[in-house]
């Protein structure tokens, strides 16, 4: 019997070069992320402008108990019960369903300071959630650094929204 004589069969892989640079892309890739999670959390969630959305959120919300937690050690020596921030600071419960949304424009960090600007739009009383007309107001809040974080100094801050905060629906 003849034997059938044929070519040894070609496989075409992928080379050194090609593996070598799928590694550095991945390595790039998981680098990337792991950046990104690490600037999320060490940066990110303790900047002022965070800290002050979430203290916001809570005013917007009518929630002095967390409001409290995220206020300066010289606010809390002015006020230094929950029951007398709620009882002095017209803005711990005067928002409450009134507030229909703010918005940081700008921040600027000296230091251990930060001096934050927000757009907020407060309704008029006895106005409707659903109606969309709101007063304007620009506030500035004065944040410091503190061992525990970001906190809220309301004394040196100007917060002129409080005049609507004031008058009950």
């Amino acid at each position: 019997m003849a034997r059938i004589v044929g070519r040894k069969q070609i496989r075409e892989g992928r080379g050194l070069g090609e593996r070598l640079t799928e590694v550095i892309v991945w390595i790039g890739i998981i680098a990337g992320i792991i950046y990104g999670v690490r600037w999320y959390f060490t940066v990110y969630l303790v900047s002022p402008r965070t800290v002050l959305s979430k203290y916001l959120g809570y005013v917007k919300a009518g929630n002095p108990e967390a409001q409290y937690g995220y206020l300066a050690n010289s606010t809390k020596g002015m006020l230094p019960t929950q029951a007398a921030f709620e009882k002095e600071w017209k803005g711990a419960r005067g928002f409450a369903g009134r507030m229909s949304d703010y918005a940081i424009t700008s921040v600027t960090e000296t230091g251990s300071d930060a001096k934050v600007t927000v757009s907020v739009g407060v309704r008029k009383p006895g106005q409707e959630l659903y109606q969309a007309a709101a007063d304007a107001y620009k506030d500035v809040y004065v944040m410091r650094k503190e061992a525990s974080g970001w906190r809220v100094v309301l004394e040196k801050s100007t917060v002129r929204s409080l005049a609507a905060a004031g008058t009950q629906p």
